[in-house]
Parts: C-alpha cells; sequence; structure tokens
C-alpha cells in the first residue's frame, strides 16, 4: 500500500465521521493592512500611535457603539475579531486597532450589562458569582 492510502486510512478510522472539514473552510484569511486601514476608517476609528494614544476619541467611540442601533452585538464581535487580526497584520497601525479592540468590548459589555439590568438578572448574577460560578 502507498503511504497516501496508509494515510487515508488512518483518517478515516482515527477521525470521526463529521470531523473532516475542507481545508479551504479551515482557512481564513487575514484582511490586508490595506482593507483593515478602509474598514477602520469606514467605522469611523480614530487614527492613534503608540505616542498620541487619542484616548478621549477612543472613549466616545465607544460611547457612541453602545448606543448604535444600527450596529448589533454580532456585528461588536466580527469586528472585534477583525481588528485583532489587523494589529498582527498591519503593524504600522497596530495601536488603532488595538485602542479599537478595547472601545468595541466596553460597548459589548454595556450592552451586556444593560440586558442583564432590563431583564432583572443581577440577583442572580451575584447569587452565582457568591457560589463561585464564573
Amino acid at each position: 500500500m502507498r503511504a497516501g492510502g496508509a494515510l487515508l486510512l488512518l483518517v478515516l478510522f482515527v477521525v470521526p465521521v463529521g470531523q473532516i472539514e475542507p481545508v479551504a473552510a479551515q482557512v481564513e484569511h487575514a484582511p490586508t493592512p490595506e482593507q483593515c486601514r478602509a474598514d477602520a476608517d469606514a467605522w469611523g476609528i480614530p487614527n492613534a500611535s503608540v505616542l498620541f494614544p487619542n484616548e478621549e476619541q477612543f472613549s466616545q467611540l465607544s460611547g457612541a457603539l453602545v448606543m448604535d442601533r444600527n450596529i448589533t452585538a454580532k456585528m461588536l464581535e466580527a469586528r472585534t475579531k477583525q481588528l485583532s487580526q489587523c494589529i498582527r497584520t498591519d503593524i504600522a497601525g497596530s495601536t488603532r486597532y488595538s485602542e479599537a479592540v478595547k472601545a468595541y468590548t466596553i460597548a459589548e459589555l454595556v450592552r451586556i450589562a444593560k440586558f442583564v439590568e432590563r431583564h432583572k438578572l443581577t440577583p442572580q448574577f451575584l447569587e452565582e458569582d457568591e457560589q463561585g460560578q464564573r
């Protein structure tokens, strides 16, 4: 038996059916630096650098994201994921993207807190936390 055939048999016996995905489905391409910059501009993300972190504008961005009815929580998560990739892809803009990730994360956490409050889940949260459930 050829090596390729032996590998196929090994995969068939070791990997449960339904666990095999096409390689193309597993590969996720990071955005290019140009795409990162274009999206950051389109999303209204302030410019920032190590020497000019622009904290006030990022704080304002976070507050605006909390209230923006056009941006869903799923969109916040997707943008956070993309911006996290941009930190590694576009080193020159990494401070801008890392500050944006913080702003998006804060906006999502505020929305979660408002959800907990709106549905009166704070007592349940506090009780479970007191019991060590994390």
